[in-house]
């Protein structure tokens, strides 16, 4: 029983006055909030430059690869309405 006093004692409340949860938006926190108790990442995304720019040139060739494609496609259907035959 002693013991088990001396375990209460020994435990200390929380202290949440300095938590991420508390602050609001210092230092390298911004970009975070709370909503409903939790955290939310608001910060913008971690690309550099070169790697943006690298995803960019990759979009554009997949559009134009797609445009490409379609244009055969309607140029075929085209032919097809018309009777031709592309051999």
């Amino acid at each position: 029983m002693l013991q088990l006093l001396k375990i209460n004692k020994m435990k200390q409340p929380l202290n949440l006055k300095n938590s991420i949860y508390q602050q609001k938006n210092t230092g390298s926190f911004s970009g975070l909030t709370v909503n409903d108790g939790m955290l939310i990442n608001n910060r913008p995304d971690g690309q550099t430059g070169i790697a943006q720019l690298a995803q960019l040139k990759k979009s554009i060739h997949k559009a134009e690869k797609i445009a490409t494609m379609s244009m055969a496609f309607k140029i075929g259907e085209m032919a097809s309405d018309s009777g031709e035959h592309c051999m």
